[in-house]
């Protein structure tokens, strides 16, 4: 049997360090090129991480300064005298807005960061591509900024006396919705990398109901029957405020209310098929696409009902006191009938009926349901034929919608911000100023 010699006995290796250099060249050559690429991964992903929570920093600012902002705003208008235009919630408002808008910008002019938001679209004397989520954030932002310069105007000029459809109030309506869907556009880029589970869509959809209903319904959103226009004028600092008054005069003297305007139902059907479509785009699971308007109502009722209680409505004082006013008068807590309109979409899309048909049939029996809460005369239920022309309408519009989050061209995003950001709110702020010349 051969014997193997013992390691202690082998002769030492006795290379010199040139001479390993030149037994196993591919290995050197290889190490710093691993090296490279394990760096470059490593800042590729903290770029992701960073720009990821980035995102998120900036939607908080931004949701605190809409969420909270408009709470207090509220609160504030209808407890303390007007005085200037920079009370501590608009100048809170104010600050949040600029703290997003820098934000980003600073992730759209870092190249680690903007890389992960999407497709990027070349601009004019700007030397790189912004991704077309950051178009659509940024610009709704800057959008936003302007408008509360333009309300400062405003309010120093007219004081209270503006209605949703004045200038600035539907360049906010517009600018806030612009930006949720940036933000979600900037969320949707990341799906690749952070997969969006069901949860985060009904986030989402929520968001998209929240804010697209004020931008389209104007007066018609808070304002729902005389009788409320009346108890929002009669707050006891309100009355002391000749300009709000005023602007509460506009609302009785056209009417401007879902009880008694001719043309809350077509706004309404506009509203349901614009949302519709959004959410049909955006996750058309059940869970998503019904559970989104059942919880967006749930949330509106409550919202309505502390509203009672905090105005006092018809001699109000304590919670238990609702219940009857609740049942007296339901067009002021009755949300609007979107998730009736959803359960029939649903339905209708399993039988042999095409998509045109089953919007038409939806707005019409939309019309009708809103027709049942809001009504004052019976002539208003013939408003649910042309629901069925404008919930088609806003269909078209929220697929237009959607192609600017899902894949956004430099064309459609100057053309939505242009009609949303400047001639939607030109076009209703002369009727604004007509009705303020024609009511004493």
């Amino acid at each position: 049997m051969q014997q193997t010699t013992p390691m202690a006995e082998l002769p030492a290796a006795n290379f010199s360090p040139s001479e390993t250099e030149h037994l196993f060249p591919e290995v050197e050559c290889i190490i710093p090129e691993l090296q490279t690429v394990s760096s470059s991964q490593a800042k590729q992903m903290a770029g992701q991480i960073w720009a990821y929570r980035l995102l998120w920093v900036t939607f908080f600012f931004f949701f605190a300064s809409t969420g909270a902002g408009k709470l207090w705003d509220r609160f504030w208008h209808a407890t303390v005298r007007f005085d200037t235009f920079w009370s501590p919630p608009h100048f809170f408002v104010f600050v949040m807005t600029a703290t997003s808008g820098l934000l980003v910008a600073t992730i759209a002019f870092t190249p680690q960061l903007r890389a992960w938001y999407g497709p990027g679209i070349r601009f004019p004397f700007i030397p790189f591509k912004v991704p077309g989520s950051l178009v659509v954030l940024g610009g709704g932002l800057v959008a936003l900024t302007i408008t509360i310069m333009f309300d400062n105007f405003w309010h120093s000029t007219y004081g209270l006396d503006e209605t949703q459809w004045s200038v600035p109030h539907c360049m906010l309506g517009w600018s806030w919705f612009t930006i949720i869907i940036g933000f979600i556009a900037a969320r949707l880029a990341f799906q690749n990398y952070r997969p969006v589970n069901w949860i985060t869509h009904l986030v989402m959809a929520l968001l998209l109901l929240e804010f697209l209903c004020p931008a389209i319904l104007g007066p018609f959103y808070l304002m729902y029957s005389p009788h409320l226009v009346n108890a929002l004028k009669n707050i006891p600092i309100v009355t002391t405020e000749p300009s709000a008054q005023h602007m509460y005069r506009i609302y009785e003297h056209f009417g401007l209310t879902r009880q008694t305007h001719p043309l809350y139902i077509p706004f309404a059907a506009l509203f349901a098929g614009t949302a519709l479509a959004l959410l049909r785009r955006l996750n058309m699971r059940k869970r998503v696409f019904l559970l989104a308007p059942l919880l967006w109502s749930v949330l509106l009722m409550g919202r309505d009902w502390y509203t009672l209680y905090f105005l006092h409505y018809d001699g109000i004082r304590k919670i238990t006191e609702i219940g009857p006013i609740l049942l007296k008068e339901p067009s002021l807590w009755m949300p609007i009938p979107i998730l009736i309109a959803s359960v029939l979409y649903v339905l209708l899309r399993h039988t042999s009926f095409q998509d045109n048909r089953i919007l038409i049939v939806t707005g019409i029996v939309f019309g009708i349901c809103t027709f049942a809460i809001w009504h004052t005369a019976p002539w208003m239920l013939l408003l649910a034929l042309p629901a069925g022309a404008t919930l088609p309408l806003g269909a078209w519009l929220g697929n237009f919608l959607y192609d600017i989050i899902e894949k956004p061209r430099l064309e459609t995003l100057m053309r939505f911000l242009l009609a949303t950001c400047a001639q939607i709110p030109a076009v209703l702020g002369i009727v604004d100023l007509f009705m303020r010349r024609a009511t004493p």
